[in-house]
This record gives structure tokens, sequence and C-alpha cells, in this order.
């Protein structure tokens, strides 16, 4: 039998402890390296650094790009009709304001894309689900446009599909349809994780968000009396230059409404895309040989994967037409307006439709002055397209700068230069006599002498260890690791001080925890794993598997030592 192990081993940095797990070599072997010489946490601390350094070159990269844009817009402007903002007097009562999120930036809110992102946090799966399997360059620039590009051939192709099905135990004898449908969800859950958190996470930011100054630098142009297409959630054109409620459309929900209809739903999405060959590519297959009844159970996941992901993706379509439907009143009150005025608005294509129906419902299309706020170069090219589909002449609209708009910010209430968190010790068990506990700290794990308070064995781990627990009256601990790096770790003390012995050996297709798991046994010498259909015996003296025996209804049969099964559940199922 193949011997495993995982290996201790010291960092060359600081000098700690960590541990080497055996699934760990194929990944540094691919780098060239038997071994890691240093532990996790000081490889997260040098990839930070790199980190740090990367955003400062693509930050100077950026404001150069923008410069170079700046000057391009400056040029491209003579081309247009330009007027100042301050020339633009709208006729009270037949004006209608289109309102974008640019409005709400140039009043000092933190409403960008970018800052949703950072509001996410680092390990947010939500995070990871967008900037992992979203394929547009810079997701964030135009972030709805973005949701109709996810990478369907990473979620779903027969390699990925393969894995999970491997992970999850769906080819065990004993597997059941469960575990068959649990690949594919998992092969989709990148998307499904958008479905189901983005909406929530998207209306917590926006209710945070609050206006950044007290100037009022569209004074002049806005006239209270004046109708407000609001693309925004907020209701800032309303508390800031005084536009009855009654006047405005917002036309993808309001943050505030939320107050009146609980229901009240924030539309954000992508508009409807006709491109279905983008379910189609050239699919991955697993290597190794040709099982059929694997490569079916394969294709059969996969088709359910790319079920799901098709029907998350219609979920995140946004339904113009269904939209303006639903906002018929106010559409067909536009046949009197004589100006339509775009603040903040991109004019990105997912928005064309409504201008398509505001200018099929104003009664003369050439009489109407059209006001084209512009910030950059993007809205010029947007601008260009949107009036080629409304069969308008550049010449007979104008457009006015927005990027010269500054306003004086107020004073920010949130404390600055403050120290990041410290990583929080937490205890996780104490021995049954009180003298020994186990703490943890980041991915650090302790072994503490209560009496002296001195820390008796310290190490490192990959990932955070999640619960641990002494047994035989202190002689052995058991530390545990779940998620995806799962697994158990087994201590003893030996002349009156912890020494690590070795991790559970797992085996392929049969992880040491899961939900087959009915109880476990603890002897003097083993602890024993029992399952529906097998039974697991590991050595207490170097934690190597003893056996692995397939046994049908294990559960039945009686076992000699103590039942520390409640135990293992509270602290691994919980």
């Amino acid at each position: 039998m193949l011997i495993y192990y995982t290996q201790e081993l010291s960092c060359e940095t600081c000098g700690r402890t960590f541990i080497f797990r055996n699934y760990e070599k194929e990944r540094f072997a691919q780098r060239g390296l038997e071994k890691p010489k240093h532990c996790s946490l000081c490889r997260k601390a040098a990839q930070e650094l790199r980190k740090q350094e990367i955003e400062r070159i693509e930050s100077e990269r950026w404001q150069q790009k923008k410069e170079e844009e700046k000057k391009i817009f400056d040029i491209r402007l003579n081309e247009w009709k330009v007027v100042a903002k301050d020339d633009i007097h709208p006729a009270d009562g037949h004006v209608l304001y289109v309102i974008g999120n640019g409005f709400d930036l140039m009043h000092g809110v933190r409403s960008s894309y970018y800052a949703f992102r950072d509001s996410l946090g680092r390990n947010s799966a939500l995070l990871h689900a967008f900037e992992n399997f979203l394929t547009s360059e810079d997701i964030w620039a135009d972030f709805e446009e973005a949701l109709a590009h996810f990478d369907i051939k990473a979620m779903s192709n027969g390699f990925v599909v393969d894995s999970w099905l491997d992970i999850l135990g769906a080819y065990d004898k004993d597997a059941g349809e469960s575990e068959f449908y649990q690949a594919g969800e998992a092969a989709a859950n990148p998307i499904l994780t958008v479905v189901h958190e983005l909406p929530r996470r998207f209306r917590m930011w926006i209710e945070t968000l609050s206006i950044g100054t007290d100037d009022r630098p569209l004074q002049n142009m806005l006239c209270q009396n004046g109708k407000v297409l609001c693309f925004n959630y907020t209701e800032f054109v309303e508390t800031l230059y005084g536009v009855s409620e009654d006047n405005i459309c917002y036309i993808h929900g309001c943050r505030r409404k939320k107050k009146y209809c609980p229901k009240e739903r924030l539309v954000l999405g992508h508009m409807p895309c006709e491109d279905t060959n983008k379910y189609d590519f050239d699919d991955i297959s697993p290597a190794g040989p040709k099982n059929p009844f694997k490569l079916s159970m394969i294709d059969a996941a996969q088709d359910y994967a790319i079920q799901l992901i098709g029907e998350s993706d219609e979920v995140l379509t946004k339904n113009c037409g269904d939209i303006i439907s639903a906002q018929g009143t106010f559409f067909a009150g536009l046949n009197e307006i004589e100006d339509i005025i775009t603040i903040g608005h991109s004019l990105s294509s997912v928005d064309w439709d409504y201008f398509f129906e505001i200018a099929s419902r104003i009664s003369s299309i050439k009489d109407v002055r059209w006001y084209f706020g512009c910030h950059g170069l993007r809205d010029l090219d947007n601008l260009e397209k949107l009036l080629v589909k409304l069969g308008i002449d550049q010449s007979s609209v104008s457009v006015f700068r927005t990027d010269d708009i500054a306003v004086t910010p107020l004073k920010d209430k949130r404390l600055t230069g403050t120290l990041k968190k410290l990583p929080v010790e937490k205890k996780l068990c104490t021995s049954s006599d009180g003298r020994w506990s186990v703490n943890t700290s980041a991915l650090s794990l302790m072994i503490v002498n209560q009496e002296s308070h001195a820390v008796d064995y310290e190490t490192v781990f990959s990932s955070s260890v999640s619960d641990a627990f002494f047994v035989l009256s202190g002689k052995y601990m058991f530390a545990v690791i779940r998620g995806v790096d799962s697994g158990v770790f087994l201590f003893r003390i030996i002349d009156n001080h912890w020494r690590f012995i070795n991790e559970l050996e797992s085996i392929q297709n049969q992880s040491l925890i899961n939900r087959r798991l009915c109880c476990v046994f603890l002897t003097a010498n083993e602890i024993i794993f029992v399952y529906n259909n097998r039974v697991r015996k590991y050595s207490l003296s170097d934690g190597s598997l003893v056996s692995n025996k397939a046994l049908r209804n294990a559960p039945s049969y009686l076992y000699s030592g103590v039942d520390i099964s409640q135990l293992f559940f509270k602290k691994l199922l919980k």
C-alpha cells in the first residue's frame, strides 16, 4: 500500500513550522519545486506585495490612458455643436431629463461599479464569480453589458464536470441521484451565485450611498416642473433639486420604494442576447480510459449544468419591452416635450430601447431640442451610434461637457489612516483536565499550556482550521479543516509536549467526512469511520490507514471502542 504522508516543514522566512499536505506536491512540482520553502502566511505576504506593485503599475497605465483619451476627446468635440451647460435654458414644464449614474457621480456619490466591486470584499464568492467567469476585459466599466458574457465553456466543459462528479462521489457505487445533480450545480455555481447573491448585495450597497457635496452644479439647467426618466436607484434628483416625485419615472426601481413596497426590485441586467452560439464550444474531454458509463454520466451532468446556466442567463436579462409597458403612463405623457436633456448617462446600447420609445412618443422629433452631456470619449462614441439608430442628424443636437464639473466634497466622516485589523485569536477547545487549549489566528494553530499560558506547539496551515477537539483524556488532538481543502489532522502528546503526527488519509472519490458518514468510534489504538457501506480504520500511532473495507449496511454491525459520532457530527457536519 502507498504510504501517505503530510509533512511538517520549517519556513525559511519566519522560521515557523508549517504543514505541507500531500495533495500540494503536484502544484509545486509544476513550478520545479519539490516542496515549498515558505509557510502560507509568508507566501501570502509576498503575494500581497506583488499585487500592490501590479496595482501601482496598472494605475499609472490607466492615468496615461485617460490623458490620451482626453486629448482625443477634445479634438473630437470640434466636430460637434458644443454648448456651455449654463447656456441651456429649457422650456419649463416641457422638458425631459434623462438621468444616469454620472449625475450621482458628479455630486460626490460613490456610485461607480468599481465602488460596488470594492464593497464586496476580496474573499467574496460573488466577486470571484465576476472576475473569473466574465470574459469582458474591464467588467466594471460597463457592468450590465458584461453580465452577458459569462465563460460558459469554463463552467461546463467535460473536464470540469468530470472533476465535480469525482469530488462529490457521484461515481461511488453507493452514490445516489443527489450527488449527480450536485455536480451539475457545482459546475454552474459561478452564475448561480450571481443570480442568488447579486440582487441582495447590490441593494445593500445602493442603500449605503449618500450625497458627497453641498454644491448644486446643475442649478440653472434643472427645472422643478420637468419630467425625469431616472436610471439611478437613488432619489437624489429630488433631494438635490426639488423635482417632484410625481414627475419622475424610476425606470429600474428606487431604493426608497422598499419602504412602501417591500417587493420592489432593482432592475439590473444585460440586454437580450441573440447569440445562441455561445453555448457551442469545442469540449475539453477528461483524460483516462473511455468508460462508457462514466462518459454518459459526464454528458448528462454537462447538459444539466448548461441548462442551469441558460436559465440563470435569462434571469440576468433586462427585458426593456416589459419595463416600458409597465411605465406606459409616463411615456404617454411625453408628446408635448420640447427639450430632451441627457445628464450622466453613458448611452450604452443596453438602454437604447428607452430612447427609441422616447423618440416615438414626442409629437415632432425634428422640433425637439436634444442636449447630451458627455464625460469622455466613450460617451461620444455611444452617442454617434445612438443617433444613427434614431435617424437623427448629428448637426441637429447639442453636446455639453460634464468632465469639467468640479464640486467641493464634504469632509469624509469615515476614519482614515486606521491600522489594518490584526487577526483575531480564537479558542477552539480545551482538554477535559483544563491543561491544554487549541487556539487559532489566521492560518496559525497553537496548542497552549493553560497553566503557564505558553505556546507549546504552533504550526501554519494553507487553510484556516475550523474545529479541534481532544480525545482519550487529552493524549490526542484532532484538528479539522472544512471546505475545498478539507482534512483531519492528528496530533499527539510525546514527552509532555505536543507533536504533529499525520493527516488522516483521504482516498480518491471517498472523502473522509461526507454525508454518508454514519458513526465514528475510538479505541486505544484506532479511530474507525463507519459509512453506509464502508468502514475505514486509522492508527493513532502514526495516522496511517489500517483498512478500508466495503461492507453492506455497515452501521448495523457492532464496533469496539467509544462512540464519538456526535462529537464529529457537531464539529464537522453542522
